[in-house]
């Protein structure tokens, strides 16, 4: 009996100096360095939100962030490699809406993006812009809704691919106004721009800047932005929301997430660090640089924010059938 109790005594002592040691670990956070995880190529926008964040992060914390591009399968390749990470901190994430879209869009995943990762906080947050040729009678969004409506499923929209955020955005689009648009998949911006010049294509839903050329030109037409306001660089844009689709807000983003286990003290002073580098002037006029908003949130906000995008994406792919292998 002395020798069961004893054994018994030995684990709830190794059970309780693994805890402190754990413990220990995540109060010494950080010791080494932080690599994150990109889920976009490199050299690409990601990369200079990221750094700009990061840099002043890494001077109050001591120790530096390492970058590792990790592109492909729309996000999986890299959200499955923080998943199956060390949840210590020291493996973060950076990815866009695809960790809402692909939980409903893939037919099987490895992981569950909603479950496995824990939002730290969005970065920045920037709507898509409406382009239109002008090749088409269509001088803004009430124009573009009348006219689907007289031509079902005749206006065909561009994006880079199924399950994007261009492509979902203009499912919600057509869901709003009561229309039936056909979706035309490319490999990227640089394919589709031609084809809207010349009417192959009639819309698409893009990021600010790629066709802003054209746009001067006259050869294409920005008729809105799809968020419920105006964006500060283009006053004069029109919002969907105040184009008659009250309330419609689709656009991309940029968000820092960590394994789903990570100690919570860690995670809240990641969130802490973060939230406190946009106090810093030159960071958050580098974020606001590239044209998208500077977006820190509170763990709270960043988690309702993930559970907003997720049902409305979600809701997106469901009304598209779309289906990834």
């Amino acid at each position: 009996m002395f020798r069961i109790i004893s054994n018994f005594a030995a684990m709830v002592l190794l059970a309780f100096c693994a805890q402190a040691q754990a413990q220990s670990n995540a109060g010494a956070w950080p010791n080494r360095p932080i690599r994150i995880q990109i889920a976009f190529a490199a050299g690409g926008l990601a990369d200079v939100l990221a750094r700009s964040v990061t840099d002043r992060v890494a001077q109050t914390i001591g120790q530096p962030f390492i970058l590792e591009n990790k592109p492909g399968a729309g996000g999986n390749l890299a959200m499955e490699s923080v998943v199956r990470s060390a949840p210590d901190g020291y493996t973060l994430l950076m990815i866009g809406p695809g960790l809402t879209i692909n939980g409903s869009l893939y037919k099987k995943l490895n992981f569950d993006p909603l479950k496995d990762l824990s939002a730290i906080s969005a970065i920045a947050i920037g709507p898509y812009a409406v382009y239109v040729s002008s090749s088409i009678p269509v001088n803004n969004v009430a124009d573009l809704i009348a006219y689907a409506k007289t031509r079902p499923g005749q206006l065909n929209y561009a994006s880079v691919g199924i399950g994007s955020g261009g492509h979902l955005a203009g499912v919600l689009l057509a869901l709003a106004a009561g229309v039936e648009m056909t979706h035309v998949p490319y490999k990227g911006i640089q394919s589709i721009a031609p084809d809207l010049v010349s009417g192959q294509v009639h819309m698409v839903f893009n990021a600010f800047g790629p066709l802003n050329a054209f746009v001067q030109s006259g050869k294409v037409k920005l008729i809105g932005v799809s968020s419920a306001k105006r964006v500060p660089q283009y006053p004069d844009v029109p919002s969907l929301s105040e184009s008659g689709l009250p309330g419609f807000d689709a656009g991309g983003w940029y968000a820092l997430f960590a394994p789903a286990a990570t100690p919570r003290d860690v995670v809240v002073r990641l969130n802490s660090e973060v939230v406190k580098a946009f106090g810093q002037r030159e960071v958050y006029d580098r974020v606001e640089k590239t044209g998208l908003q500077p977006s820190p949130q509170s763990l709270n906000e960043a988690a309702e924010f993930v559970r907003r995008e997720a049902e409305k994406w979600g809701r997106a792919v469901r009304a598209s059938g779309a289906v990834a292998e």
